[in-house]
């Protein structure tokens, strides 16, 4: 069993309530779809968290260019800008270089399927509308890529049979199986800052041998992790959305 995550965004709380479903399950592959930093108030402790999981496949987000210092945040909201100084500023240099490193998608994960932050075509755009979909399932090869960076969970089915595109929301903790005949963009939803109005916590498992997944959604302290992010100094505005899950 294989656990696909996304946009950690640096919140401890909800990473630990993951991890505690892991230790009850036995996850094959851990993959991560970027943005494991920016907007929450536990950098260091996340990255130690994920450089301790076992085998790993990650690809880089946004956010975590700008706070390794790659890229500018020109294109951030001021909330979001604010915190990627500040995360910039309290990285360890062992923990700046893990994200310096990251890879770009991209990139596949054994033979199975591949992984992405935004897109196959570009690692920092928003996969919400037909032009940009279709585009995407033009620029990966076999039937499944995981993406993450829109934090909304579900999937799109490309039915080559039929030339229909559907966009399918997963009920949580119900099994999807892949269909022969289609291919498919799949988004875990975000583990730290959802936003489809779910303040819980979004992340999937995939059976590769069955081809088949599994939204779950999980209650974490979501106001320790508010406080975290006020106590930090950080814009209150971030602290706020977790409970309202936007």
């Amino acid at each position: 069993m294989d656990l696909i995550l996304s946009d950690l965004h640096s919140n401890l709380h909800a990473f630990k309530a993951v991890l505690r479903f892991v230790r009850r399950r036995a996850i094959h592959r851990f993959v991560l779809l970027g943005d494991l930093v920016g907007y929450g108030a536990n950098p260091n402790q996340l990255l130690d968290g994920v450089r301790e999981l076992r085998p790993r496949f990650l690809v880089r987000g946004n956010h975590d260019k700008v706070c390794a210092g790659l890229e500018s945040d020109v294109s951030f909201s001021l909330p979001a800008r604010h915190a990627a100084d500040w995360t910039r500023e309290r990285l360890r240099q062992d923990n700046w270089r893990f994200l310096a490193d990251l890879p770009v998608g991209p990139l596949w994960v054994g033979e199975d399927y591949q992984i992405a932050h935004g897109s196959p075509v570009d690692e920092d755009a928003y996969l919400l509308h037909g032009r940009e979909i279709s585009q995407a399932f033009d620029a990966f090869e076999g039937q499944l890529c995981f993406f993450g960076h829109t934090h909304l969970p579900g999937c799109f089915e490309l039915d080559e049979s039929l030339g229909q595109l559907n966009w399918i929301s997963l009920e949580p903790g119900e099994w999807f199986s892949l269909q022969p005949h289609c291919r498919y963009l799949v988004n875990p939803g975000s583990v730290g800052q959802p936003r489809d109005r779910d303040p819980r916590t979004s992340f999937m498992t995939f059976d590769p041998r069955k081809r088949r997944l599994r939204l779950h959604r999980l209650e974490y302290d979501v106001k320790a992790a508010a406080k975290a992010i006020t106590s930090a100094g950080l814009h209150q505005n971030l602290a706020a959305r977790l409970s309202q899950g936007i």
